[in-house]
């Protein structure tokens, strides 16, 4: 992978893990907690509409970076480790929550593991903001079992049932376990269109833009009108989201041109993993510390809360991160170095989501 395509790899994986934290911030923290006013309209309608941007191109993003290994399949070892490592994330940093869970007691935070059961059933069907580690080591798994299936093949079957899950009756407001089937063929466009992916980050045609631009505002504007829960709904949604990937792609290969923006993106998109782990935790401790609350009473905090949010989580996490990597706690990050002698008989790296 060349300097360039690394430049804009990992700037698109620190824009969208920014996104995703702005978001559970403006949800769990600043809604909650502000009173009523336009800037939490203005932060709202904001953060919705980057929904089409963040988790699709995060997936398909990750897809890219994996796609070599998920390719070769169950024959290279290093699938299997990968999947291994993201699966133990997951189990750790969900015990983690579990724990917390029995001391952070406040109804108003969200995400709390609430029974043994509840945590039982969450080791196959997720119910946390740790539902896309689960899918990153479900995709791996799915996707190498079936790379010597056509890709267009695995694509269609996929996109079908992205399409198909928007149909899905639910009785919450949210069901996490249908984002894993949703996202899925994002995660497959990675792996199968990587070399159509890397031509659009190298594109230097003054027609791409404005291109993907326009496609993606008809389809957002097609999607405005189609009844949710929906076939046709969710169809146009995906469209509307694959339109929004190449219109990220395009537009952060321009804007890695400006080193300060490349090496600050680069920087966090290289350290997704803690952000992702830790953001819970972080977010249920502002929620609960009180000056957070009274700051929101002054207007000039009030407007910029959700930034600020997102800027101290993001700080804490990669902190508290390289704090538990100098000793043992490290395990909470990556598989323990026994288990990966194991599965490759060398030592290997940490997984990079």
């Amino acid at each position: 992978m060349t300097a360039t395509r690394l430049a804009w790899v990992d700037s698109a994986r620190g824009i969208c893990v920014l996104l995703v934290v702005l978001l559970h911030v403006r949800i769990f923290v600043y809604a909650p907690l502000a009173p009523p006013s336009n800037g939490v309209e203005l932060w709202t309608q904001l953060t919705e509409f980057f929904g089409a941007f963040r988790l699709p191109l995060l997936f398909v993003v990750s897809g890219f970076v994996a796609s070599r290994r998920v390719r070769a399949g169950w024959s290279d070892r290093r699938t299997v480790l990968r999947a291994v490592s993201l699966y133990w994330i997951y189990l750790v940093w969900l015990t983690v929550y579990a724990v917390l869970s029995i001391v952070v007691i406040d109804p108003g935070v969200p995400f709390r593991v609430m029974t043994p059961l509840h945590y039982l059933g969450q080791l196959f069907v997720p119910d946390s903001m740790l539902w896309f580690i689960f899918a990153l080591a479900a995709y791996v798994i799915v996707l190498s079992s079936v790379n010597r299936v056509p890709r267009g093949a695995v694509l269609g079957v996929l996109a079908a049932l992205s399409i198909a899950s928007g149909a899905v009756p639910v009785t919450r407001d949210e069901a996490l376990w249908l984002h894993v089937v949703y996202y899925a063929v994002f995660f497959a466009v990675g792996v199968h269109a990587a070399p159509a992916l890397q031509l659009l980050a190298r594109s230097r045609r003054p027609f791409v833009l404005p291109l993907s631009a326009g496609t993606f505002i008809v389809c957002e504007l097609a999607w405005q009108r189609s009844t949710e829960g929906t076939i046709l709904e969710t169809a146009l949604r995906l469209l509307r989201d694959g339109a929004a990937v190449a219109v990220s792609i395009v537009v952060i290969a321009l804007l890695v041109r400006w080193r300060p923006f490349e090496r600050v993106a680069s920087a966090i998109g290289q350290r997704t993993l803690p952000i992702f782990v830790l953001q819970l935790p972080l977010i249920w401790l502002l929620f609960l510390l009180p000056p957070v609350g009274w700051s929101l009473e002054f207007a000039p905090v009030r407007y910029l809360a959700p930034v600020l949010g997102t800027a101290l989580i993001v700080v804490a996490a990669l902190g508290i991160h390289r704090l538990l990597m100098r000793g043992r706690a490290r395990v909470l990050f990556e598989l323990p170095e026994r288990w990966e002698k194991a599965v490759l008989g060398v030592r290997a790296g940490s997984i990079r989501l």
